[in-house]
């Protein structure tokens, strides 16, 4: 009667054995499938902000928004007087303050009413 217990029992623990392993691959088969999953929507979504990349104009379009365009047309008594003026670094102070305050908005809790 005992060896039929044994048996029994041996039986018993290998089914919990195999259900334990299954419960494993279970669980490993569904980690695999979400971070599959995550990496798919993070891959797709970088896709998508390639397209929409590619398709912004390039350089060559903005040719008409180049100061350098502008000043290279006039006559040079005018680029002279400006440069003595100081004008490009008037814009280059304007363009750097005008920075440090967007790059001041980014910051939370620094906005301070602007």
């Amino acid at each position: 009667m005992g060896a039929f217990f044994s048996a029994i029992l041996g039986k018993v623990v290998a089914l919990a054995t195999w259900f334990g392993k299954l419960f494993v691959a279970v669980f490993e088969s569904l980690w695999h499938l979400v971070t599959d999953l995550i990496v798919w929507t993070f891959i797709g979504s970088l896709k998508l902000i390639q397209t929409i990349l590619n398709g912004l104009p390039g350089t060559s379009d903005f040719q008409l928004f180049n100061p350098a365009t502008y000043i290279a047309g006039m006559p040079a008594e005018i680029t002279n007087m400006l440069a003595l003026c100081r004008i490009g670094e008037c814009f280059a102070i304007l363009l750097a303050a005008i920075l440090i305050k967007l790059t001041l908005q980014i910051i939370p809790f620094t906005r301070l009413g602007s």
